[in-house]
């Protein structure tokens, strides 16, 4: 079939990313509207979004169309290029589902739930919910009904591929692996091509910037045994991809993967493992990656988990 093009909407990638401060902001799962109709006792129709009009039982879901049906009516119209997207008021810039999609919505869904932005036993834990909801409604062209109406579509849609099941059967659902080189990285490029000024807050977006600058940029050190599409027997922390999506998803899989001590930042796999055991590190299967602590690598890392350190309650 026709590919899909998907346009700007976060992934998205946490729970990798602590929510947006939203004070006083409607909880979208909880508007008027919500595809399970918790707040009415209503069972809504998840390609519609609408509830029936009279009491009669819903007709049995057809696991053979809906999934790509829902797609096609709730999805693809809020993906318009001239749409505004909740992704472009709480993210790092250039990251969006065109990364992810495929050929078929059933190749979509099992691409994103591959990279675990989709939670099936569990739809509303859904990372690509969470950040739906951390959108700002007070950004320019982006307002509460904007951010419903995301949420409620994708849940929707992630709901019902969770009754029917994924429907894509393929090996690669989220197609052949591509690398990118970031302007941002320092290692065998220029540092002050892409500058990027701390503001030292706690935003989601100061922290992602800051993972890739200070953490990202560093990847080829750990090249190629910790790379997603490496076939080297080792944990794949790394993720490839664009600059912007690989570095969302190698700090989910960094926080996710117990990489990092918050309690005690220095006491972090992430410094240790690499770090030479003369210098205090701990055994590596690999090579050293860092002398000392005061290689720069070491700094920029230690710099990063004492930042999400200080802005994790």
């Amino acid at each position: 079939m026709t590919r899909v093009r998907l346009t700007a909407l976060a992934l998205a990638l946490l729970a990798l990313a602590p929510a947006c401060a939203r004070d006083g902001q409607a909880d979208p799962a909880s508007t008027t509207g919500a595809t399970t109709g918790a707040t009415t006792g209503a069972t809504t129709d998840p390609t519609t979004g609408t509830e029936p009009t009279s009491s009669t039982t819903a007709a049995p879901l057809d696991c053979a169309a809906a999934p790509s049906d829902l797609f096609s009516k709730r999805i693809a119209p809020l993906l318009a290029s001239d749409r505004p997207k909740t992704c472009n008021t709480c993210h790092l810039s250039g990251v969006d589902l065109q990364l992810f999609v495929q050929e078929t919505p059933c190749q979509t869904m099992a691409c994103l739930d591959t990279r675990g932005l989709v939670d099936l036993e569990d739809p509303q834990s859904s990372t690509i919910l969470q950040w739906i909801a951390r959108a700002d409604p007070q950004s320019p062209l982006i307002d509460q009904q904007v951010i419903d109406e995301e949420y409620q579509a994708f849940r929707a849609w992630i709901e019902v591929s969770a009754e029917c099941g994924l429907c894509y059967t393929g090996d690669t659902p989220c197609g052949e692996p591509v690398t990118a080189t970031c302007p941002a990285d320092t290692p065998g490029g220029d540092p002050g091509s892409e500058p990027f000024e701390d503001p030292g807050d706690c935003a989601p977006l100061t922290r992602e910037t800051l993972f890739r600058h200070k953490v990202y940029a560093w990847r080829d050190r750990c090249y190629p045994c910790h790379f997603d599409n490496k076939d080297v027997v080792a944990p794949k922390w790394i993720a490839t991809g664009s600059c912007e999506l690989g570095s969302l998803m190698t700090m989910r899989n960094v926080l996710d993967g117990g990489l990092v001590d918050l309690g005690n930042p220095g006491n972090s796999l992430l410094l240790l493992k690499p770090l030479a055991e003369s210098a205090g590190g701990v055994p590596h299967g690999g090579d050293d990656k860092f002398a000392d602590v005061n290689d720069p690598a070491y700094v920029d890392f230690l710099a990063w988990i004492e930042r999400e350190a200080a802005c994790t309650p």
